[in-house]
């Protein structure tokens, strides 16, 4: 260095060589820019040869010279410590030079070494899918869906009951890769909503021969995959199921419960609403339209609709626990949380039970509040000709830490902390009469 004219500039190029290029020299240790110092073989592809010229032949530079070079490097600086920058004895800061270069070789080599890992496994896994049998297989899987993101696979979010249910076949090499595969489901959940028994088919890579249907003789799906999912969501069944099997069309019914504590609610009063429901209706005042198709037909049968008492409370009439049981083919978007919307406000004497035979007759859309989704379950999916190969679940750390949280929350609340009025955290109980506002025709 000491022959060398130093200058901000020379420090800046000094920097940029090191950042941007590998500086190999004869001696590291005593000598960093020695005559001769810098390796051709080893950095001829990244360094310009006039610069690398300047350096074999040691001659000084002149300041001219060095603007030349940090022009023409033009190289970005990342991540060097500052002392590289601003030291105005450049040989003080060698050791620092050194251990960054140890440490860029180092992240090289590293990288380099996981890299090849990561081919070597890929190749592994083409040569597996190459001669692997892929069957047709439904899933019946059972999730509590209160923090994810719903069931279908979305662009901006990975949280969500297909991503993680996808991740966990390609983690046991069941399916070659996650992306874009293609799948069928019986029902669609929204954000928030849980389901006990959801069925998606998708190709699964077996262990059996094509035409070969033993379950015995193949994986046991259900532990393999249960193994590597969260313990909220988790894989209850699996089936062989034909080519031309499709979740969503071969459905023979669908059954939604919808779970409630009574508060102030008329139990008898909603009861006797909901005949008013069942049977072949125009369900466009009681759903979201779905804006991305040309046209849609809102009629849907109900064959079903029950409210029945889950859990009853001795001490206090207003925790006991009902569900709304809603049986039919298909549903509309949001159309069980808006029915169930306004049997909440009918319960609570805000509306007539009249005003559910008006919205099907005239297909009008009032504004009230929808529901909230987290009571809202995907209980059953009925399919024929399906032998279900079952397996165990274990789900008492879920319940434990459930109940447990319950049993705390109703002990703040028999301190007269807190008290259960009204059913108001479920829906919006607030708004006026619905009859007096329509707002979509």
């Amino acid at each position: 260095f000491q022959h060398y004219y130093i200058t901000n500039n020379l420090r800046k190029m000094l920097a940029k060589l090191v950042d941007g290029y590998y500086l190999y020299c004869s001696d590291l240790r005593t000598d960093l820019l020695a005559t001769n110092g810098v390796s051709a073989w080893s950095c001829s592809n990244r360094v310009p040869s006039e610069v690398l010229e300047w350096f074999r032949l040691g001659r000084p530079f002149s300041g001219y010279q060095i603007e030349e070079i940090d022009s023409t490097l033009s190289l970005k600086i990342k991540n060097l410590p500052e002392i590289i920058l601003k030291s105005a004895e450049p040989v003080k800061v060698i050791p620092t030079i050194l251990t960054e270069l140890s440490l860029r070789e180092n992240k090289r080599e590293l990288n380099a070494k996981q890299e090849a890992a990561r081919i070597a496994k890929e190749a592994k896994r083409k040569e597996i899918f190459r001669t692997a049998t892929l069957k047709n297989v439904a899933l019946k899987v059972a999730y509590l869906g209160w923090k994810y993101d719903g069931l279908a696979r979305q662009i901006n979010t990975n949280d969500t009951i297909e991503e993680i249910l996808l991740r966990a076949c390609e983690k046991c090499a069941l399916i070659y890769t996650a992306r874009d595969y293609k799948i069928t489901r019986c029902g669609r959940t929204d954000k928030g909503v849980s389901a006990f028994t959801q069925v998606i088919s998708l190709y699964l890579r077996s262990k059996t021969a094509e035409g070969e249907t033993d379950p015995e003789k193949d994986y046991d799906y259900v532990t393999l995959i249960n193994n590597v999912l969260p313990s909220k969501v988790k894989l209850v069944a699996w089936a062989y199921v034909g080519l031309e099997f499709d979740a969503r069309f071969q459905v023979l019914y669908r059954s939604y419960k919808y779970y409630f504590p009574k508060c102030d609610l008329d139990i008898e009063l909603m009861r006797g609403s909901l005949e008013r429901f069942v049977g072949t209706h125009n369900f466009r005042g009681f759903c979201k339209a779905d804006r991305t198709l040309e046209s849609q037909n809102f009629e849907r049968t109900i064959t079903y609709l029950a409210i029945d008492l889950v859990t009853e409370d001795r001490d206090d009439d207003k925790l006991s626990i009902y569900c709304i049981t809603i049986l039919g083919h298909a549903f509309l978007w949001h159309q069980i949380r808006n029915m169930v919307s306004l049997l909440f406000r009918i319960g609570l004497q805000l509306e007539s039970p009249k005003v559910i035979s008006s919205m099907l007759e005239t297909g009008v859309k009032y504004n009230y509040g929808m529901a909230s989704q987290i009571p809202l379950v995907l209980f059953d999916c009925e399919f024929e000709n399906i032998d279900w190969n079952e397996g165990r679940i274990d789900l008492s750390q879920t319940w434990f830490e459930s109940v447990v949280k319950t049993t705390l929350i109703k002990q703040l609340m028999s301190r007269e902390l807190l008290s259960v009025k009204n059913i108001g955290v479920l829906c919006d109980t607030k708004q006026q009469s619905i009859m007096s506002r329509p707002f979509i025709t």
